[in-house]
């Protein structure tokens, strides 16, 4: 499955449309500059040979200005000229097949006629679906008697597949003067949060006298589709500015590729290297005494994970916590089975209070033995049982510390004392794997580098755990444990804004 690719204002071609004194490249190129994103070439009246030398003229306006392309219908065509992808029907080539022929790489986009073969699609890994025509169109006949999806059949359709990580594009008889009553429909009557990512068209753009500026008209009343988590948080509420905040967090990740200075365990360290390396950061994983005051110094945060608790190791956390304090260097410690022996408890206590800590990250057994409250325990370096008052143990952990408490579990919480919300994201699949809290005080460790608000960075390194699963377990190569290892690295790598934005479930406790 392709990511990220942009839809908005998806072009099918029909060179039947060209006006006279016109070519079909000369329109693709006009519409592009107008604003088109995404290109489709669909000619069904040419042979083979003439097919293919229209997609090597299209392909290469299209490389120029950085936008996809693909074939419709023909995997033959879109092999021969190394197309983006390829645009299926129903009766056309399936979807796993079509994957399997033109590598994992390539855009794979089918028509759904109805919600079954939308989900179906889902499932097979499509990477978006075109709906079946929303208006009667002559550049497709369906027959007399066709009448259309329509607007409640859209939405319809979007809710079907609500649930699924996969782009929709809205197709048929779409024009500059019913575009926008079908995208305000869609955004007030959505149900579960899934808006339709981008409109088709074809003879209001190829037909028109001005490509160009057919294009721009439309492309500016794309702009008012919303996004998706606008249904289910409001504007106006913290849990919408939380989630703000942390997509723009994420982006400064990106750009800035902090420097996370990690001291953490054996076992998980490979793994704690390559999440901060997904996310956008710059992993050291460097814990010898001679160097981590340096380290410390000159990263964007400090990663403390106890699960190596060694004297010299122990000796390093100390050295690399107090000078990250000096240097005002965010530091993130995960207290790694601080209930499992009285050694581990008295070592996690001490180094909270040796030097600052801006986020104090662990699971339900690790903050209840810290804070000396009843309920959870650890069994090894895992949590077993539950917190009876979860809120009221991280704000008052959060106040005692003076400090940010992020504890994870089913439901993760979050506090620094006045500010307290919990998250709702994640998968049981996690909890079949090794690593994966660790990574999470990595990925707080990264959004802490960027992001003053320790609240809003410890939201940030869950939530992208906790999606990058949830999305990791929609991809058909997971069977078991190991392969939803390897999606869940590749969803982290493939998180975005927008993303954090339609997923993120957040509900806030108090906000002050």
């Amino acid at each position: 499955m392709v990511k990220d690719i942009d839809i908005s204002l998806y072009l099918v071609t029909d060179s039947s449309l060209v006006p006279e004194g016109k070519t079909l490249p000369q329109v693709v190129e006009e519409a592009i500059e107008g604003g088109v994103t995404f290109v489709q070439l669909r000619e069904k009246n040419c042979d083979t040979r003439e097919f293919i030398e229209k997609a090597f003229e299209i392909k290469k306006i299209c490389k120029n200005h950085n936008v996809p392309f693909v074939i419709n219908d023909r995997i033959d065509v879109a092999l021969a000229v190394d197309a983006d992808g390829v645009h299926l029907g129903q009766k056309d080539t399936p979807i796993e097949m079509a994957k399997s022929i033109l590598g994992p790489n390539k855009i794979i986009g089918i028509t759904a006629e109805t919600n079954e073969q939308a989900i179906e699609a889902a499932k097979a890994g499509a990477d978006y679906i075109g709906s079946i025509a929303i208006f009667p169109t002559p550049t497709k006949d369906r027959g007399k008697d066709f009448k259309g999806l329509g607007k409640d059949g859209l939405v319809n359709l979007l809710d079907s597949i609500a649930e699924y990580d996969m782009k929709v594009v809205a197709i048929g008889g779409l024009k500059s003067y019913n575009l926008g009553e079908v995208i305000e429909y869609c955004n007030k009557n959505i149900k579960k949060g899934k808006n339709i990512d981008g409109a088709a068209i074809t003879s209001a753009v190829v037909a028109a006298p001005d490509a160009k500026k057919a294009a721009a008209e439309l492309a500016a009343i794309t702009t008012k589709i919303e996004k998706v988590n606008t249904k289910t948080i409001n504007a106006a509420t913290p849990d919408y500015e939380i989630v703000k905040k942390v997509g723009e967090a994420l982006q400064r990740i990106k750009q800035n590729s902090p420097l996370i200075h990690t001291i953490t365990n054996f076992v998980v360290m490979n793994d704690c290297a390559n999440g901060t390396i997904e996310i956008g950061g710059s992993p050291c994983m460097a814990h010898g005494l001679g160097e981590v005051e340096e380290f410390a110094t000159i990263a964007g945060c400090v990663v403390i994970n106890s699960g190596t608790l060694s004297s010299e190791w122990s000796d390093s956390y100390y050295l690399a916590g107090r000078a990250a304090e000096k240097a005002g260097t965010p530091v993130v410690l995960d207290p790694v089975a601080a209930g499992a022996t009285h050694y581990r408890l008295k070592t996690c206590k001490s180094l909270l209070s040796s030097f600052k800590i801006t986020v104090l990250k662990g699971n339900a057994g690790e903050i209840s033995a810290i804070a000396g409250f009843g309920g959870a325990a650890s069994k090894g370096v895992d949590s077993t049982g539950t917190v009876d008052k979860p809120y009221e143990l991280v704000s008052k952990l959060a106040q005692q510390l003076n400090t940010c408490v992020c504890m994870t579990g089913a439901i993760d919480y979050i506090s620094d004392g006045k500010k307290t919300i919990s998250l709702h994201n994640g998968n049981k699949m996690l909890e079949k794997i090794t690593g994966s809290g660790c990574t999470v005080g990595n990925l707080v460790g990264c959004f802490a580098a960027v992001e003053k608000d320790p609240v809003i960075a410890a939201a940030g390194g869950v939530l992208s755990m906790s999606i990058a699963a949830e999305l990791a377990m929609k991809q058909t190569s997971v069977r078991g444990p190991r392969t939803f290892f390897a999606a869940l690295h590749d969803e982290l790598y493939l998180l975005t804004a927008e993303k954090f934005q339609r997923y993120a479930k957040i509900h806030v406790e108090s906000w002050e």
